[in-house]
């Protein structure tokens, strides 16, 4: 599957250097291998990451050695993990998700207009929608390379909308996105779909993709200002 992604002619757009595909897809198969079942958490990143101070240790010294280790596995592994990024976005939007419709996310965006109470669980899910947790090898919203931040299932949406009562909009000038969030929450969760977030997604390729599943809304007549419907 691999191979056919990355020299299909949206691959070719997608990601770049086509001549090295076959070392690349090599490297990728042998990553993988110490990802966790959702395909997101890396142990070697995780237990970076997650690593506790040792009782003698110098603080100093933990966080030093700590960020060392951490920018070390990014710089053995950083073009794995972006060439994993650009062919997923590719391979989900091919196989399992709608690039159509979404709603934008942006960098401070969605976290300035949506927000949940403290310690509920609308607030550990509405998380998910901009990070990721620790040894995850996907992006933030604040990162500017390009590729996933994070999906959330279907499952998780049905929890959201069961605390719905802890989610709000964080001030008057942001109720019109939340409204526009609510509703698209909602259009997914009657359609018993999950949601996936992306930063500095290749639009242009990615709405040309004859998608798996269709989710057809006239976001002119919902009054949806802040979700785009590719044509």
């Amino acid at each position: 599957m691999l191979r056919n992604y990355f020299n299909s002619e949206f691959g070719k757009y997608i990601v770049y250097n086509n001549d090295q595909n076959e070392g690349r897809i090599t490297d990728i198969i042998k990553f993988s291998q110490f990802l966790d079942d959702e395909f997101k958490i890396h142990e070697t990143l995780l237990s970076i990451q997650t690593r506790k101070k040792s009782v003698n240790e110098e603080y100093n010294h933990f966080i030093k050695k700590l960020y060392k280790d951490e920018d070390d596995f990014y710089k053995e592994n950083g073009q794995i993990i972006e060439d994993i990024n650009l062919i997923l976005t590719l391979i989900i939007f091919s196989e399992c998700a709608s690039f159509n419709p979404h709603l934008i996310l942006g960098r401070i965006l969605f976290t300035g207009c949506v927000s949940a109470k403290p310690g509920s669980v609308a607030e550990d899910i509405v998380s998910n929608f901009t990070n990721n947790e620790s040894g995850s090898i996907f992006y933030s919203s604040h990162s500017n390379c390009n590729g996933i931040i994070n999906w959330v299932t279907s499952e998780d949406l049905q929890l959201l909308w069961l605390d719905k009562e802890n989610l709000h909009s964080a001030g008057k000038d942001a109720d019109k996105y939340f409204s526009d969030f609510y509703k698209f929450i909602e259009i997914a969760i009657e359609n018993d779909l999950g949601v996936i977030s992306g930063t500095n997604m290749n639009e242009e390729v990615l709405k040309l993709i004859q998608p798996p599943l269709s989710v057809e809304i006239d976001v002119k007549e919902l009054g949806l200002e802040n979700v785009i419907n590719y044509e």
